[in-house]
């Protein structure tokens, strides 16, 4: 594990980031919500083999989703905690996470969808944080 950690004002400003990012897609803000990815930015996660490279990919993964979603009368709400924030001497931020997803439909209580563990770089662009790569880890899946 690493030693160095993020000084108070540095992880309360990736918290706040994480914030956003998570309200955008959760309101179904896809075009802002691609904004906070660097233009050649990486998904990738254990359930499925391609990762996504780049915005354009990115938000094609994310609309079919929620199309999907859509048809099926479901919204999602995300919840990321147990935020690590690891400064590197570059300016670089590695993050990592626990994110569950639940699935939402009116009139019935939610569900936990599915739990994960999330490890992100960010990089500043234009005094902003964007998500240059993410992994995401489905627990239970190999």
């Amino acid at each position: 594990m690493s030693q160095q950690t993020a000084d108070p004002e540095l992880y309360a400003e990736i918290q706040d980031f994480y914030a956003r990012h998570m309200h955008l897609i959760d309101a179904g803000q896809v075009d802002a919500w691609v904004e906070t990815f660097t233009e050649d930015a990486t998904i990738s996660n254990n359930v499925n083999p391609h990762p996504a490279h780049g915005r354009e990919q990115i938000v094609g993964v994310i609309r079919r989703a929620q199309q999907q979603l859509d048809a099926d009368g479901i919204r999602h709400r995300h919840w990321m905690g147990m935020l690590v924030v690891e400064p590197t001497a570059d300016g670089t931020v590695h993050a990592r996470s626990y994110a569950m997803l639940l699935a939402v439909r009116l009139g019935e209580a939610p569900v936990l969808d599915r739990s994960t563990r999330c490890h992100d770089e960010l990089v500043r662009v234009d005094g902003d944080w964007q998500i240059r790569s993410r992994r995401v880890h489905h627990d239970g899946r190999p």
